[in-house]
C-alpha cells in the first residue's frame, strides 16, 4: 500500500483567522495535526499544503515537505490536489486530514486508512456517534445516513432521517444519528474526478464538497470511529481545546 497524506492549511479563516497558527500547549495547531499524521505511520509522506509565506514559514520549522499552493481554492480538497500533483509522487490512497482537527489520534487515522485497502470503495471516511441533542439540531454537525455496508447515501447539515411522532428531544433515543469526521482517504481516479468536475447541484445547496462525488454516483464507505474530539472553528473551540490539552 501507498499511501500519502496531504494537509490543507490556509492561512485565513472565517470565523477564527490564522486559526492554524495559535498554539495549543507546546505547539500550534497545525503542528499537532501534522504529528498526529506523521505517527499514524501508515504515510510514506506526510506533506503540507499551504497558501501563504507566513504559513510556509512556520511549517518549515517543523515539517520538510511544505508546498506552496495558489490562494484562489475553492475547496481543501482542490488544494491537496495540486499539492499531489506538484509533489510528483504516485499513490494508491491520497489522505486529506484536516489542518484544525488536533483532536484526530493517530490510531484513528491509520484505522481509516487500513480500512480503505480492503473496502474497494472510491472515498474512505469516517462517522462517530452523535449523542448530544443539540449537535444533533446543530447545521455545524454534518449528518451522515448510510446503506448497507456503510455506504454513504447522503450528507446533510440536517438532522436525517426524520422521525415521525417521537418529540424531537427524544430521537437520540430512537435511533442511532451519525456524524461525519472530515477527514478522508481518495483513490486516485476519485480525486481526479472530483476537481475535474464543476459544483454539484447539492453540494452548493448545502455547502458540503463531499455531496459532489456522491452525486456523480461515487461510493463513500464510513468507518465508525470512537472520536470525542472536535475541529476548531470559533474562539470557543480554541478556548476548549486549551482546556482539554491542560487537563491532559
Amino acid at each position: 500500500m501507498n499511501a500519502i497524506c496531504i494537509i490543507p492549511a490556509r492561512l485565513q479563516s472565517t470565523r477564527l483567522p490564522r486559526k492554524l497558527l495559535m498554539t495549543l500547549g507546546e505547539c500550534s495547531i497545525i503542528e499537532h495535526v501534522y504529528r498526529n499524521c506523521v505517527r499514524a505511520n501508515v504515510f510514506t509522506t506526510v506533506l503540507i499544503a499551504v497558501d501563504d509565506n507566513l504559513m510556509l514559514e512556520h511549517c518549515a520549522t517543523f515539517c520538510d515537505d511544505v508546498i506552496m499552493t495558489r490562494n484562489d481554492h475553492q475547496s481543501g480538497t482542490d488544494r491537496i490536489y495540486e499539492a499531489y500533483q506538484q509533489s510528483g509522487i504516485k499513490a494508491d490512497y491520497i489522505v486529506n486530514v484536516q489542518a484544525d482537527e488536533p483532536f484526530l489520534s493517530s490510531e484513528l487515522i491509520a484505522i481509516l486508512v487500513q480500512s480503505h485497502t480492503v473496502t474497494g470503495c472510491d472515498v474512505m471516511t469516517a462517522m462517530t456517534k452523535i449523542v448530544d441533542i443539540d449537535e444533533l439540531f446543530s447545521p455545524s454537525c454534518v449528518k451522515v445516513v448510510l446503506g448497507e455496508h456503510n455506504r454513504a447515501l447522503y450528507f446533510s447539515r440536517s438532522p436525517i432521517p426524520f422521525i415521525r411522532d417521537i418529540p424531537k428531544d427524544e430521537w437520540t433515543q430512537q435511533h442511532d444519528f451519525m456524524k461525519h469526521i472530515g477527514v478522508y482517504s481518495y483513490t486516485e481516479a476519485s480525486l481526479q474526478s472530483f476537481v475535474n468536475t464543476t459544483f454539484s447541484t447539492l453540494e452548493m445547496t448545502e455547502k458540503l464538497e463531499q455531496l459532489r462525488l456522491l452525486e456523480q454516483g461515487h461510493s463513500y464507505t464510513c468507518i465508525e470511529l470512537n472520536y470525542d474530539g472536535f475541529g476548531i472553528d470559533t474562539l470557543e473551540d480554541y478556548q476548549k481545546a486549551i482546556e482539554r490539552i491542560t487537563r491532559e
